[in-house]
């Protein structure tokens, strides 16, 4: 199959075609299309969210892996990788085979998983992503496993006593002191402000920030912008404007719950805000502002997180996976969820000013503009090794 258009190409924007089943063969200067991209449109390597709360499972009246890989690619989403505190915990072979299967049977995105924190050696020779620890992992025994595992680690940064105490007590300075807690391959996921990034920076750590970190205010009493780690003031929030520019990549920590879950008292009510359909185009929305480069966008949502996962994916380039998010730059919209069975969050309404025109996922049409499509993702980390 051929698409041709405007292609993000090399840093450059350059007109072009590119041949593809499912993985890219050939990319050349013009071709007869299969798919002609028009005008006022851009071809950018698939987007890759690097935090996805999925859900599933015995949680399936949360989230399910069908709606939310059809919220991801109705995002321009391509990959998700997701995370393991669902019910059961996956941190056992047998559970992660499991949920892989889960995820072959209705996946509509490409994805992987993280395992919880193990001591079960098998779990390191399938096929994951990596490990995700969680505070409360930093106490455990079986940790040790887990740190002298080649393979990736996701760190929550927070102390095991952050999930202990009062959440007006959650302060900055317990997500500071728990990067230093850590050491090997580690990612730091979701930071909160400027001084994480560059304590993960000093020790050689990459780093991701999501939007509601930069965009929103927690406001208490109200669970919608409720999310662990908390969102600070404006001072911190607008220092944290500099991971746009500094930190690795950019990930939803999409975390689904339900409207009823969410109406619980403030101190009660599950933590976490469902947007993975919202980071990809709030950050091509930047550089339609002039805030980003095309190629700081790219590497924010795609490059840097495919390079982080060891995945081929995140450049169009000959080998890689046919992935592709086709931007919109001609159409604003207000942003709401569509596929997910979260229906009001903190982010409706937003203004966009650049909107998915089509998602491709496996070198088929998973999102055309209007409607997404049964397709089959694949597990990307299927070779991975350990």
């Amino acid at each position: 199959m051929w698409i041709r258009g405007k292609i993000f190409l090399n840093n450059e924007v350059i007109d072009g075609c590119v041949n593809f089943d499912r993985k890219i063969k050939e990319i050349r200067k013009d071709c007869k299309p299969d798919i002609d991209v028009p005008q006022g449109k851009i071809i950018f390597p698939g987007s890759i969210d690097m935090h996805v709360h999925v859900r599933g499972m015995n949680l399936s009246y949360k989230e399910d892996v069908r709606t939310a890989t059809s919220e991801a690619a109705y995002g321009g989403v391509t990959v998700v990788v997701d995370m393991p505190n669902t019910v059961p915990y996956i941190n056992t072979a047998e559970r992660v085979q499991e949920r892989l299967r889960e995820f072959a049977n209705f996946s509509r995105a490409d994805y992987g998983i993280y395992s919880g924190v193990t001591s079960d050696e098998r779990v390191d020779k399938l096929p994951i992503a990596g490990y995700k620890v969680f505070p409360e992992d930093l106490e455990k025994p079986e940790l040790q496993f887990v740190l002298s595992s080649k393979r990736l680690k996701i760190l929550h940064p927070e102390l095991p006593l952050s999930t202990k105490q009062f959440r007006n007590l959650r302060e900055m300075w317990q997500e500071i002191a728990s990067i230093s807690l850590v050491s090997g391959r580690f990612h730091i996921t979701h930071i909160t402000n400027y001084e994480d990034l560059i304590k993960a920076k000093e020790l050689g750590f990459t780093t991701d920030f999501t939007p509601h970190h930069l965009l929103l205010e927690e406001i208490k009493g109200d669970c919608l912008t409720k999310v662990n780690p908390p969102i600070r003031d404006l001072t911190e929030r607008r220092k944290l404007l500099k991971a746009l520019f500094e930190a690795d990549a950019v990930a939803s920590d999409h975390a689904p719950h339900t409207l009823q879950e969410k109406m619980q008292p403030y101190e009660l009510c599950p933590p976490g805000i469902a947007a993975v359909s919202f980071t990809t185009p709030f950050i091509y929305s930047l550089v339609k502002k002039g805030v980003l480069s095309l190629s700081r966008a790219v590497d924010l949502v795609s490059k840097n997180p495919a390079k982080i996962l060891g995945i081929n994916a995140g450049e169009i380039k000959e080998g890689n996976v046919a992935d592709f998010t086709v931007i919109d730059f001609e159409k604003d919209w207000r942003y709401h969820t569509q596929y997910s069975k979260v229906v009001e969050t903190p982010f409706d309404e937003y203004s966009l000013d650049v909107s998915i025109y089509m998602t491709i996922v496996e070198g088929k049409v998973a999102y055309d503009g209007y409607e997404v499509y049964p397709i089959r993702g694949m597990n990307l980390f299927e070779n991975s090794q350990p």
